[in-house]
Order: C-alpha cells, then sequence, then structure tokens
C-alpha cells in the first residue's frame, strides 16, 4: 500500500489530534473526584491511544508516493 503526501499529511494530523485528546483526558482523569467520571476519561483515553497506534502503523507500513 502506498500513501500520497496528502494523504500522509492527514494521518500525521489525526494522530496530534489524537495525542491532544489524550492528553486531554488523561488530565480530566487526573482531576476528577467522580470515580465514573474517571473511569470514563481513562477509557477514552485508551481508546484514542489504540487509533493512534492504528494510524501509526499505516504510515510505517506503506511507502510515500
Amino acid at each position: 500500500m502506498s500513501l500520497t503526501n496528502k494523504e500522509l499529511m492527514l494521518i500525521q494530523d489525526n494522530i496530534k489530534m489524537a495525542e491532544n485528546s489524550i492528553k486531554f483526558l488523561q488530565a480530566c482523569a487526573g482531576s476528577a473526584s467522580d470515580a465514573q467520571i474517571k473511569g470514563l476519561c481513562q477509557s477514552l483515553a485508551r481508546e484514542h491511544q489504540q487509533d493512534m497506534q492504528t494510524l501509526i502503523k499505516h504510515i510505517t507500513n506503506t511507502q510515500i508516493q
């Protein structure tokens, strides 16, 4: 599979957004006093981490056109 430069830039932008979301959700989990809210934030951060890893695989396993 190969990516165009535009596709690569879009994936990189999405990775950056996922990183920002993870940091935000981890901060929310750290400051939440309610256990359910804390758990929800941690769960969402893990989901974003998995999504980010998937996007990173697309970059590392492809050629750029």
